[in-house]
């Protein structure tokens, strides 16, 4: 739960005739509602009384001792069905609506409904991997994974330390050896419906390593603290020393790895990432080890782009306005 709350759910005002949308799909479609609030607001109470404007919501609230009010609506338009939802007190509400293009989508939208007017959040904004919904899907295939990007802090040990050479001002050279190195990278991070994800990972371990890797992760679960396992194919440069003149500064190669770890706040718009990965990089001395690091990833904002409309298109193409 988010925060302790006091809320009074009344039952869903329908407009719909009865033979496309029963008494029996209305109630499931309150259970789910309710289910998904139940998620993010505790301290609920249920109501059989149905209203369809904030006057009689709040006359409702009146009656009891809960601080908020929500009620919802179902619309139809053609074959879609519009679920429209408010949460109110006598000070302010918000207001959120969703769009199933049949009974069956009705899952989808009752959870990401539930999660906008629980969070206060634009349908966008409560889009998760559980509440995509046909409409999304239909809109555009891009909408069936979500996108986040990322950093993260670690550390790499080598098996077997890593020797960088030195050449000094005076022209000697001195090695040093590294058994762990410090390690940063940037991600952006893609998740899919069938509980998996790719991640794709750009990074440097200085003043030795540096990365490229395209990740393949498995989920275990579907909750807020979800563990997963994967693997991954990558390209390593390992640089041997900081004189740029030689043949054989950089020993290069593709990588293998595997991993595992846990994402925790999975279903919140900032999601941590606790990681251990095996790599193994396939150039000429085989180096190999073990990196731990701990990351953080967000959801990327939709651009809002501001739409002019000309009032007099033939002057503005006359001044080149255009």
């Amino acid at each position: 739960m988010y925060e302790a709350s006091h809320v009074l759910i009344l039952s869903p005002y329908s407009t719909i005739d009865s033979q496309y949308l029963d008494e029996g799909d209305i109630s499931t479609i309150n259970m789910l509602f309710i289910n998904g609030l139940e998620q993010y607001i505790d301290n609920t109470q249920s109501s059989s009384i149905s209203c369809d404007n904030n006057q009689c919501a709040l006359e409702e609230l009146s009656k009891t001792n809960k601080k908020e009010v929500v009620y919802t609506r179902l619309q139809k338009l053609g074959s879609k069905i519009i679920f429209l939802a408010s949460i109110l007190d006598e000070n302010k509400s918000f207001n959120s609506k969703a769009t199933a293009m049949n009974v069956e989508d009705m899952e989808q939208v009752c959870l990401r409904l539930s999660k906008s007017i629980a969070l206060r959040q634009t349908l966008d904004e409560s889009a998760d991997i559980e509440n995509i919904t046909e409409q999304d899907q239909e809109e555009s295939a891009r909408r069936t994974s979500l996108g986040r990007f990322g950093a993260s802090l670690g550390y790499l040990f080598p098996f077997g330390d890593l020797t960088y050479g030195i050449t000094n001002w005076d022209g000697t050279s001195t090695d040093r050896e590294y058994s762990q190195l410090f390690k940063f990278n940037i991600n952006y991070y893609n998740e899919f419906k069938n509980n998996t994800a790719l991640l794709f990972e750009f990074g440097s371990a200085p003043p030795v390593v540096s990365f490229i890797d395209l990740n393949f992760l498995k989920f275990t679960n579907k909750v807020d603290t979800s563990p997963f396992y994967g693997s991954g194919i990558g390209f390593y440069m390992v640089t041997k020393n900081n004189n740029y003149f030689t043949d054989d500064r950089y020993d290069s190669g593709m990588s293998l790895n595997l991993q595992g770890g846990v994402l925790l706040y999975r279903t919140y718009d900032l999601n941590v990432l606790l990681r251990v990965k095996y790599i193994y990089i396939l150039n000429d001395d085989k180096n190999n080890g073990i990196t731990f690091d701990i990351g953080m990833q967000w959801k990327r904002k939709e651009r809002k782009h501001t739409k002019t409309i000309n009032r007099y298109p033939l002057l503005e193409r006359i001044f080149d306005r255009d």
